[in-house]
């Protein structure tokens, strides 16, 4: 009876490993009778990469808007700035007209958009109001947004624009995107307005997908890592699996832990786990997950009825101990106190304040180790970590593991079960001075039944304790070097005569460097225009060999990138015949 226990046992995990992680059954048995690890590493394996995984999508690269037939599905959690794939692109009358399709799945919010690097200020027609996007009061783009609702309706810019082309029928359900019209401005104001032309790219800052948390059995908007793996796993675009095949406990106790407050070196706290990234639907699915539970130390193991179950992100102290009488042998090697592998940790994730480009924390380093053997770097990618403070809390977490002061096998009788799906153990080896906690990095029952092999690394609390002094020097906020094209109207333009047939103009100082003064006169309506020769102060222009009579004049601001303001309005004149 006892063998055909343990036999179930055995089979009970292989075939788990085999349903759940999309495994043959002659490789997940081929894995090992028990080989299940830190409670389930064989998913924690599959997370990491294992099985001929690809890279995913990393986040920044959603920021691209381009021209595909068949573009990547993309979809995500928290927050990004997406692009998209162009499912029209055509002009009509001098309108440029592109969809935008952004993300799969309905999205929670757009917060603003971007047309190139200006945020677009929306009126309630979508029309971008700012005067960069602008020319003497013309709006030249207009937006229209959709959240990818599964009832939305057809864009009405489209359909009126391109009927018989762009129909009530395509309506994008399940699909958020943008709908943008750039209306063709005078070339001179058209770099200002449109730098990269008609390929000016139109981006948005979305609140992506909304979960459910079964804290409070409500569908939102959330960043909490525990919540966001919860969706992948049963979503029909990640793994697929059903509520039935989750241990819902296990989460919820697991999102408390993402949603603690943590304190930041410069004031404020952050949650101490968020999720934010977007990966593309034709990522391995082992990929994307692995990515997910890197960003906040997650494990997945199987309970004892069979279902997913998740922890980590914490210190927990071990409930189970193998005792010196418990064992019946151990291979046990001792560390050196210092990185194993690597003595200079490279630590990136996504800076939202970055414009949500890859960034690098601050690099923990051994520099004694350094001193002796030279740098030896390594990388923790963290893409879909949003703060470098949460970055460095987590490279912490991935030192202590990558460099233990004990680690090996341990063979222990068949009590050693009771270390079944547990993450750590107490183990104690008087031989040794050991009494520490360890982290179960593989759980094998031997095929006669006789024993239980551990494979484990020891894990000290420190791992996971943290003060503002480890979050280091964040990276620097850059300035603000987009050039600003919004020009003042020239104040108080006045004309004097200061010779015959000259007149000369002068307006106010602006207040501000980069700009050239242009001033334009003419001999009363209908005339043309006359340019007047701008002098070396910057505030005044001339001009000679004028006739004597009445004149208009008019004048703007010129700036970088050949882009100018608007003209001032209602013009100065001047009647040279009434001149002394």
């Amino acid at each position: 009876m006892f063998f055909g226990v343990l036999t179930g046992i055995a089979m009970h995990i292989t075939l788990f490993a085999a349903n759940v992680l999309g495994m043959s059954f002659a490789a997940a048995y081929g894995v090992g009778l028990l080989a299940v690890g830190a409670g389930l590493t064989a998913l924690g394996a599959l997370a990491t990469g294992a099985f001929g995984a690809q890279p995913a999508m990393r986040t920044p690269q959603a920021q691209a808007v381009v021209n595909q037939s068949t573009g990547p599905r993309v979809r995500g959690y928290g927050k990004a700035l997406l692009g998209g794939t162009r499912a029209f692109w055509d002009s009509k009358s001098g309108d440029l007209h592109q969809v935008i399709m952004m993300h799969s799945g309905e999205i929670d919010a757009i917060e603003h958009i971007r047309v190139g690097d200006i945020v677009a200020s929306l009126n309630s027609n979508g029309d971008a109001t700012n005067g960069a996007l602008s020319w003497d009061g013309n709006r030249a783009v207009r937006i229209r947004q959709h959240l990818g609702t599964a009832n939305q309706s057809a864009d009405s810019l489209m359909t009126g624009a391109w009927s018989g082309v762009w129909t009530a029928q395509h309506r994008l359900r399940g699909i958020a995107y943008m709908v943008a019209r750039f209306r063709s401005p005078p070339a001179e104001e058209y770099n200002k307005i449109f730098p990269e032309g008609a390929h000016t790219p139109v981006r948005a800052l979305c609140r992506l997908t909304k979960i459910w948390d079964p804290r409070t059995d409500t569908t939102a908007w959330s960043d909490n890592a525990a919540l966001c793996i919860l969706d992948y796993l049963t979503h029909p675009d990640g793994y697929r699996r059903s509520i039935d095949d989750i241990d819902i406990q296990s989460f919820v106790d697991f999102a408390d832990v993402c949603d603690e407050s943590v304190p930041l070196a410069g004031g404020g706290t952050e949650k101490r786990y968020r999720l934010w990234g977007v990966y593309s639907l034709n990522d391995e699915p082992q990929s994307v997950l692995s990515k997910m539970r890197a960003a906040c130390d997650a494990e997945l193991y199987q309970t004892a009825e069979g279902k997913i179950a998740i922890r980590g992100g914490t210190w927990t102290t071990p409930t189970v101990t193998i005792a010196p009488e418990t064992i019946l042998g151990h291979t046990m090697d001792q560390g050196n106190n210092r990185f194993s592998a690597f003595n200079e940790l490279k630590i990136m994730y996504t800076s939202p304040e970055h414009d949500f480009q890859t960034m690098e924390a601050q690099a923990w380093i051994d520099l004694a180790d350094q001193a002796e053997r030279g740098p030896i770097p390594s990388d923790l990618d963290l893409d879909f970590v949003p703060s470098p403070s949460q970055a460095r809390r987590l490279a912490k977490i991935h030192i202590a593991k990558s460099n233990p002061r004990w680690k090996g096998r341990v063979v222990v009788n068949l009590t050693g079960l009771n270390a079944l799906g547990e993450r750590a153990v107490r183990i104690i080896m008087p031989e040794l001075q050991i009494d520490d906690a360890f982290f179960i990095s593989g759980f094998n029952i031997r095929p006669d039944l006789t024993a239980v092999e551990l494979e484990v690394i020891s894990i000290a609390q420190a791992a996971y304790d943290w003060t503002t002094a480890e979050e280091g020097q964040n990276p620097a906020i850059p300035q603000e070097t987009t050039p600003d094209l919004e020009f003042p109207v020239p104040q108080n333009l006045a004309l004097t005569a200061p010779a015959e047939g000259e007149v000369l103009s002068t307006v106010d100082d602006p207040g501000r460097d980069g700009l050239t003064l242009q001033v334009q006169i003419r001999a009363g309506a209908g005339a043309n225009w006359l340019a007047m020769e701008t002098q070396p102060d910057g505030l005044t222009a001339l001009i000679t060999g004028l006739p004597p009579g009445a004149y208009q004049a008019q004048a703007r601001w010129l700036g970088p990138q050949n882009t100018a303001g608007a003209w001032t309005f209602p013009y100065a004149e001047i009647d040279t015949t009434e001149e002394p």
